[in-house]
């Protein structure tokens, strides 16, 4: 037994003894390299990485650039740094490597798209603000305006949760009053017709998110005044993405979607309901008789939770010399209010070829959109309000002749099984608002296509300067087709017109409906054709960029719309079906813009920089006396770190630059308004004002002369602006600051005229001047870079003040329509545009209103008109948005928080639901539950201040978690699987369901869905 164990430990011995011997040449292999990686200055990059290649182990650089790695005495070490170029160095056996990394010679030269041209961002001397959507955003964005959520300070865009609506976009402020506050949108060289069609009211609809390379800011006027006319409210620049050299690589993306409603109004229940009609009106009264004995949340059944998908295909590269690139996408987007929907099925095609050794570029890009929208209508605001003891729909006790739904008759009682239809054909009732969604059906299509051509041709014996030639169109048809179906509660109360014997119209109420048809195209047609001239004088380290063209474009809107007769309910009115009461209205409203334009680039010594522009344009809205327009800009801009003095502080500063400039930039926007300075008669469709037919049978509609101003001029826009771009620790934090103002003068707006000077008391007249000052700070940092940790933190911050400075006496007009209480907003020298015109609550010592008890501001002893004052304003003073990202390895993680402050609101919603008299006869009202109830609703307790309320909110815009598998299939297939949450929490003292409405006045608007997503990307 010892003998065996002996002999089993010599064995063990002997092997232990191989083992170790073996090993020896291994352990002898590793050796521990250091060193420090430093920038051409000298200067150490923090957090450069150092890897082995072809494996994953390394290391991150610390503070002082140093780095220590074991590896095998033959290895190769990979250096890389974020704007470096990427340096492999063989070890050989050396324990000791120092490197010097050298710059990125395309990231030093990285371009910004501006107009006509590009600029090295470097040498940008206006305020302008790159976009290039990552993975996750495009992910996450059904529209390419989402893309500019919180994208950059200055930059508000505000959307509904409505997915056939598009979004609002201001830079800096409203610069007009009633001419477009839109900015100029163009898309691979073609400026864009933002208005939209019949069908579709989302222009930017047509881009895919996942198609978008990047979005270009112009801000202030040097960088926008290029665009003269068009830019007076700033200008984004969208570039598609392109076909690439080598071979194919295919994109697929899928997104999966459900949304669900975040908030509901806080109305009485049922019972919370029939409890307070009896405490207040009593058991024996009209009112408790007419509560039922159901439990109906009418919001919640006006709302869903809905699925909706999106899928994006597409593959680019080289085929010989051709580079191409093919997109396909289509979504699918279900709204959360019933019967509400988009449709998208885009397309694009992009060839980019370049002939005679590369003189010749040429530049093709076609892309189309085919939409389909529906309209459900708003059930919830309605339903809000509904009587929630009495069912949607009630098939015992209800009534056949309305298809079963709940309905009142004419006395405000809830109709029964014998209620005839004609017992509601005058009732002021409101209707079911469910069944005027599910029974109508509104439904648009749109067919958008947008392309160009660019030949840029460098002439052969002088290789510096370029012709630019660029034919492109925008082209827009939408239909819109809307009806009640026949028997229906609506079908009943509206009925539908027709021409009786005689040739006047009448209102037939039998149960049968009209149809409505809408048609409008736009064509956009563009010309642009420049000269560019580029010499790099490297002696004196300068350059010269020159560039000078002409510019047409022909806009041709036409619009087509009627009623005719769908369906009739008694059968002696089928002698009306195709009937159309009013004339088809025709518009064919063509406008057109030529422009002059010329820029000068210049950069002395690399660190003077010089731009002047000017553009002249033309448009065919104002008269002769006033076509032409002048809009001339200067720019500076100086790179203090290229001074000798700056030498010293290179070590720390990576970028230093000042930026000053001023331009003009124009406006003549009046919408479809297109000749307002000519006299024109218009035709009138009204049925109250038509007169007898000249042979003595029927009626004739009149022609009425339309107000004119032939005095009308340009709107323009003088621009100052102060920036200052920096960037220090290796780039790990870039900022710019800029502070600008911004004063529009000779407003366009639709005011008051001079008694007895126009046909009419109000039109377009140029009346006075409004100014924006704002501060706009931006900062990009990376607090944490390691091997496998990497934080950057991005943070925007806008603050703008927003002020008339001048306006023509009387000319003091009011806005925002709230119903029969009238405008709740007014335009006022001294103070921001669209500011509340409202009365002054008084409140008693618990905090609540006094109900008809308001301030005597003028001391007269009565509350009129005289007592409204202007209290705050629809715009935030203050924007902010927060955008954190974390990866780790190859998790990535990411946060987005967005704030206005300063903003409010006049809380419609709210205003429409507190008032006891509106049970004060049938039918009944839900009211709003925990909130002070007034009792009698009239004009003056609508337009207390107690309604308008601070709407500043922080919001979370999305959150996201997601895994890449970057090697797949032997380096074939990169994957990423991501999940993220939009809009799940909101902070705010806003009462109303919503504190994001661009207007500022909530009323019915479509609330924004909680959003959960599920994506897929594939590349391979």
């Amino acid at each position: 037994m010892k003998n065996i164990c002996f002999q089993m430990s010599r064995k063990v011995f002997a092997a232990a003894l191989l083992t170790l011997f073996l090993a020896f040449p291994a352990l002898a292999q590793k050796i521990t390299v250091s060193g420090t990686v430093i920038d051409e200055t000298g200067e150490p990059l923090i957090g450069a990485s150092v890897i082995v290649k072809g494996e994953t182990s390394g290391v991150a650089t610390n503070f002082d650039g140093e780095y220590s790695l074991s590896v095998a005495p033959d290895a190769t070490l990979v250096f890389s740094y974020v704007g470096y170029d990427t340096q492999e160095i063989a070890v050989g056996g050396r324990t000791r490597i120092d490197v010097k990394m050298k710059e990125n010679s395309v990231v030093l030269g990285e371009v910004v798209a501006i107009g006509y041209g590009t600029v090295k961002k470097s040498d940008a001397t206006g305020a302008v603000a790159t976009v290039k959507p990552s993975e996750i955003e495009a992910g996450l964005a059904t529209s390419a305006q989402d893309l500019l959520v919180g994208a950059s300070p200055g930059v508000v865009v505000t959307t509904s949760g409505n997915p056939s609506e598009g979004g609002n976009i201001q830079i800096r402020g409203g610069a007009s009053l009633a001419a477009s506050n839109d900015p100029l949108i163009v898309i691979d060289g073609v400026p864009m017709d933002t208005k939209g069609v019949v069908g579709s009211s989302n222009p930017l609809a047509l881009v895919s998110p996942e198609n978008v390379e990047s979005m270009t800011i112009l801000k202030g006027a040097s960088a926008t005044a290029i665009y003269g006319s068009r830019a007076s409210n700033g200008v984004i620049i969208i570039t598609t993405k392109s076909g690439k050299k080598g071979r194919p690589q295919v994109n697929f993306t899928v997104n999966a979607y459900i949304n669900t409603p975040r908030k509901y109004l806080n109305m009485m229940s049922a019972d919370e309901f029939r409890a307070f009609i009896k405490n207040e009106y009593g058991e024996d009264s009209n009112q408790a008789s007419a509560l039922g004995s159901h439990n109906t949340d009418w919001q919640k059944a006006a709302t869903r939770t809905t699925l909706s998908t999106d899928y994006s295909l597409s593959v680019g590269g080289t085929a010989g010399v051709l580079p191409y690139r093919v997109a396909l996408a289509y979504t699918d987007n279900n709204g959360i209010l019933i019967k509400t929907g988009m449709d998208r099925l885009t397309g694009s095609i992009n060839l980019s070829p370049k002939f005679f050794h590369d003189l010749l570029s040429v530049n093709a890009n076609v892309k189309g959109a085919y939409l389909r929208n529906q309209y459900g209508g708003n059930a919830m605001a309605g339903g809000a309000s509904m009587n929630p003891t009495i069912p949607i729909r009630d098939f015992e006790n209800g009534t056949p002749a309305f298809g079963y739904w709940t309905s009142y008759d004419g006395s405000g009682h809830v109709t029964g099984p014998d209620t005839k239809g004609t017992e509601i054909n005058s009732t002021t009732a409101p209707i079911n608002p469910i069944s005027l969604v599910e029974g109508k059906t509104s439904k648009g299509t749109a067919y958008q296509s947008v392309g160009n051509l660019q030949l840029d041709l460098k002439m052969p014996f002088l290789t510096d300067l370029r012709a630019n030639l660029n034919l492109g169109y925008d082209y827009q048809h939408g239909e819109n087709t809307s009806w009640t179906h026949s028997f229906t509660p609506d079908a009943w109360t509206g009925g539908y017109t027709v021409l009786d014997d005689a040739g006047n119209p009448k209102v037939i109420r039998d149960g049968g409906v009209s149809r409505k048809y809408e048609f409008q195209t736009r064509v956009n047609l563009l010309l642009d054709f420049y000269l560019n001239y580029m010499k790099e004088i490297e002696s004196i380290n300068s350059s010269v960029n020159l560039t000078a063209g002409y510019s047409w474009q022909k806009f041709h809107n036409k619009k087509r719309e009627y009623n005719a007769v769908y369906e009739v309910g008694d059968p002696d009115n089928e002698k009306y079906l195709g009937v159309q009461a009013y004339p088809t209205t025709r518009d064919i409203l063509p406008h057109q813009l030529v422009s002059f334009f010329g820029r000068a680039d210049l950069a002395f010594l690399n660190r003077y920089l010089l731009t002047v522009t000017v553009r002249r344009d033309g448009t065919s809205r104002f008269s002769k006396d006033h076509r032409w327009g002048t809009f001339p800009a200067v720019a500076l801009g100086w790179k203090i770190l290229e001074e000798k003095f700056m030498e010293n502080t290179r070590g720390v500063l990576n970028e230093l630059k000042l930026r000053a400039d001023y331009g003009i930039t124009g406006q003549q926007d009046l919408g479809d308004d297109l000749f307002p300075y000519l006299p024109i008669y218009n035709g009138s469709t009204d049925i109250s004002g038509v007169y007898p037919g000249i042979t003595g049978s029927g009626s004739n509609f009149p022609l009425t002369p339309g107000a004119y101003n032939a005095d009308l001029k340009w709107e323009e826009t003088h621009t100052w602006n102060v920036g200052l771009d920096f960037g220090f620790l290796n780039n790990r934090i870039l900022g710019s600051f800029d502070f600008y103002k911004r004063k529009t003068k000779d407003l366009l707006t639709f005011a008051n005229y001079p008694a007895g000077s126009n046909l009419t008391n109000k039109g377009n007249i140029n009346l006075g001047d409004l100014e924006n000052t704002g501060i706009e700070f931006t900062l990009t940092a990376r607090p944490i870079v390691k091997k496998d940790f990497t934080w950057t933190s991005v943070l925007n911050l806008g603050w703008n003040k927003n002020k008339i400075t001048r306006l023509a006496d009387g000319s003091d007009t009011q806005d925002g329509y709230i119903g029969t209480a009238g405008m709740i907003q007014k335009h006022e020298v001294g103070y921001p545009a669209f500011s509340f015109y409202v009365y002054e609550q008084v409140y008693d010592e618990n905090g609540d209103p006094l109900e008809g008890v308001f301030v005597d501001r003028d001391g007269d002893g009565q509350i009129t008109e005289a007592d409204k004052y202007l209290y705050h304003s629809r715009s935030p003073k203050v924007t902010f948005t927060w955008n954190n990202t974390i990866n780790w390895r190859n998790w990535d993680f990411g946060i987005v928080l967005r704030a206005n402050i300063g903003n409010y609101m006049y809380n419609g919603t709210q205003a429409g639901r507190v008032f006891k008299s509106a049970n004060s006869a049938l039918p009944l009202s839900n009211l709003l539950a925990d909130t002070y109830l007034f009792e009698n609703e009239d004009n003056t307790n609508l337009k207390s201040d107690y309604f308008v309320q601070n709407a500043s909110f922080l919001r979370c815009d999305n959150i996201s978690l997601g895994y890449t598998w970057s090697n797949l299939i032997d380096n074939a297939l990169r994957l990423r699987l991501y999940g993220a949450v939009q809009n799940p929490f909101v902070i705010t003292k806003y009462k109303g369901l919503d504190p994001e409405v661009f207007s500022g006045i909530d009323r019915d608007i479509y609330p924004k869905p909680v959003t959960f997503t599920l994506g897929l990307v594939a590349t391979f």
